[in-house]
């Protein structure tokens, strides 16, 4: 194979690769969501209308994380954690899991997809 076929594949492969990347990790961020305040709370505030619940044990580094996308508004959240309230969390094996509109979501979310399944705006 000729040098320049393998270089133009090579390009190709990490404009592609870069594409992916950029849009599994841009969208789990929005940057007026983080920097404006108002807006967070307002995001955090719509989740909790529609009774979007994480579950989780607190200490666990997945939960945690969760919990770091919202910044110093985590304790808005509706969180329940299954170490405490055991009862509550009946059917949740994953940790972290999400229930959104009468559904389980057996994973950490990114904030953009949290605002796509739950139709609250960032």
């Amino acid at each position: 194979m000729k040098v320049w076929v393998k270089i133009l594949i090579g390009v190709v492969v990490l404009v592609g690769l870069s594409l992916g990347l950029t849009y599994f990790f841009g969208s789990s961020v929005s940057g007026n969501a983080i920097s404006n305040g108002a807006s967070m709370q307002s995001f955090i505030s719509c989740l909790n209308d529609k009774d979007v619940v994480l579950f989780g044990f607190t200490g666990n580094q997945q939960v945690e994380a969760q919990l770091g996308l919202f910044e110093n508004y985590s304790s808005g959240i509706n969180y329940i954690d299954c170490r405490a309230s055991p009862i509550e969390c009946a059917g949740v094996i994953v940790h972290p899991s999400w229930k959104i509109e009468d559904r389980i979501v057996s994973s950490g979310l990114s904030l953009g997809t949290l605002s796509e399944l739950s139709g609250c705006r960032l």
